[in-house]
């Protein structure tokens, strides 16, 4: 197994900055997700490492070997592409094939490398037909073995399962995490679906505008998000954010909105402050609770066993102008667009973000108003 390590790693095209100062570590037998919209820079940083690309300055270490002036077929590293890129005149058995006899390594080597890796990915029954005859699954399934076959310090897969259908992309993640954990090495897989991410990575490392913003494990960027984009782009349903005051209340202190009032647990500063609640902390109902308001339902998403409503907020007294919007998650068809409802939050599963959008781990280093 090998680790795999970014230093200061820049990658300029033109004007454009793909990928600004990343420094990233991934240790050896790692499941990393590279998370990010389209144009973060997600994929340049894969091909820096593959060497596809050579980067305007940093460096990229393979191991403890400084890789930058080899050549991608020098770094023993695998890669997976969104489209597969089978040769569609060969036949399985020779697609997988193929990168062993450029290496000219011999022939019962071959045989036996092929039938097993085959074997293992469960497609040793297709080993004669052409890709053409193969489903999307299948397909995806012969360029990972073309890819263990060679028997690579680490694997680097750049959207491999996005252009399967919904049903066979979630079985295809299940697959793909035990290969991870049969085979032991390092990974490095680029997508921009969350879903994925959260359900494969053992760190996400979250990309935007070509920055690293946070590589932490799946439950600490979706309970302790960096900033408010991180907070935003991890999730689903969105996270719910109010811009408001905290401000002193005689017997502490609150978060003010609107008519939206969170109390803040100790001490703190007064100041501007946007907060975050995930949907699943907002709550609802039908009758007054203490500290809740009075709402309309404007919106319902069905998600199977539970919807994610939308919500206008109003303040005590219930003026019949909304002045906050938020959304929540409540059991499955309790509710429809119209219900009068009261809402609460929950002061405890609050985030807090400044000015900058940086979370805030502690609300005393909020500024005070002048």
């Amino acid at each position: 197994m090998t680790g795999i390590r970014l230093e200061n790693v820049t990658k300029r095209f033109k004007t454009t900055v793909a990928v600004d100062d990343v420094s990233l570590q991934i240790p050896d037998g790692e499941f990393l997700v590279i998370l990010g919209a389209s144009g973060s820079g997600k994929s340049t940083i894969l091909r820096l490492i593959a060497g596809l690309e050579v980067q305007t300055s940093g460096h990229v270490y393979i191991g403890d070997m400084l890789v930058d002036d080899y050549e991608p077929r020098d770094r023993n590293i695998a890669m997976v592409f969104q489209s597969y890129a089978l040769y569609p005149h060969l036949t399985v058995y020779n697609n997988i094939a193929f990168g062993l006899k450029v290496r000219r390594v011999e022939k019962g080597e071959i045989d036996r490398r092929v039938k097993s890796t085959a074997q293992l990915l469960g497609i040793d029954d297709t080993l004669d037909r052409r890709p053409s005859e193969l489903s999307g699954g299948q397909r995806q399934r012969v360029a990972l073995a073309r890819a263990i076959v060679r028997d690579p310090e680490a694997f680097l897969l750049d959207e491999p399962l996005s252009n399967l259908d919904a049903k066979i992309r979630s079985s295809a993640r299940v697959e793909l995490k035990r290969l991870h954990q049969q085979l032991k090495q390092t990974f490095v897989f680029v997508t921009h679906d969350q879903s994925e991410a959260m359900t494969l990575g053992d760190r996400l490392a979250i990309v935007h505008h070509g920055k690293l913003l946070q590589c932490d494990t799946p439950e600490q960027v979706l309970s302790r998000p960096a900033n408010r984009y991180v907070a935003s782009f991890v999730g689903s349903p969105e996270m719910v954010f109010l811009e408001g005051n905290v401000a002193s209340t005689g017997s502490g202190f609150s978060f003010v909105s609107g008519p939206v009032v969170i109390p803040i647990r100790g001490e703190s500063r007064v100041g501007p402050v946007t907060i975050g609640l995930r949907p699943w902390d907002v709550a609802v109902g039908r009758t007054p609770q203490p500290g809740s308001l009075p709402g309309r339902v404007t919106g319902v998403e069905r998600l199977g066993p539970s919807d994610h409503l939308f919500v206008d907020v109003h303040g005590a007294g219930g003026p019949p102008t909304p002045t906050a919007a938020v959304r929540a998650l409540v059991r499955a068809y309790e509710y429809d667009i119209g219900d009068s409802v009261w809402v609460a939050f929950d002061p405890d599963r609050a985030l807090f973000f400044d000015a900058q959008g940086e979370r805030l781990d502690s609300m005393s280093v909020l500024p005070r108003r002048s």
